[in-house]
């Protein structure tokens, strides 16, 4: 079985090839984008929930006093 191919058929493969990696780079670096906002959404919702644990521990601490006195 002999494969001949034609400098045309060899040059649309290889731009097949580059619009295929060019694609998949395009959607990796939107996804990468993705990722770091969600990061950094996430760290701003911990932050928040640590400034919630802190007030509510300390509303706990106050209901303990007033409980003690």
């Amino acid at each position: 079985m002999n494969l001949d191919l034609t400098q045309y058929e060899i040059i649309m493969v290889v731009g097949a090839l580059v619009a295929t990696w060019v694609k998949h780079r395009i959607d990796y670096s939107k996804l990468e984008a993705k990722v770091n906002a969600l990061e950094q959404d996430n760290r701003g919702f911990k932050e928040d929930l640590k400034t919630l644990i802190e007030a509510v521990q300390e509303i706990k601490l106050l209901l303990a006093k007033n409980q003690v006195e």
